[in-house]
């Protein structure tokens, strides 16, 4: 049991990792698609796509690499813990929340950087 919810705690971060290397440098291709950082400001134009991609993936590629070591940690200290179940599933909403508030900053960055029209400050 211990390893099958360690794999699963680790899926979270392990597609930060994944999303934010791909999508950094290569995001996806259409705007109006159903996969990709979409939002309002990130839609506008390509280079508002291709920034917002940029900085989600760098921030999600970073974070993500922190939350697997903080989450491998975490599993093994609580791995004897008898509610060691209900740590793995409050780690996986932890991280799922954390994955949700890299939205700020993304949206920080492109409002820094641009206009609400999409123009380069």
């Amino acid at each position: 049991m211990f390893i099958f919810l360690s794999a699963c705690s680790l899926l979270v971060p392990l597609s930060m990792i994944i999303l934010g290397y791909t999508w950094k440098d290569k995001p996806p291709k259409d705007r109006q698609g159903s996969s990709g950082y979409r939002t309002t400001m990130s839609r506008i134009n390509d280079e508002t796509w291709k920034y917002a991609h940029r900085c989600w993936g760098w921030i999600n590629f970073v974070l993500g690499i922190i939350l697997v070591i903080l989450s491998i940690f975490i599993l093994i200290l609580t791995k004897d813990n008898t509610n060691f179940e209900m740590i793995s599933v409050y780690l996986v909403f932890l991280q799922l929340g954390i994955m949700v508030l890299t939205i700020i900053p993304t949206e920080f960055l492109l409002h820094k950087h641009f206009t609400k029209q999409g123009m380069k400050k």
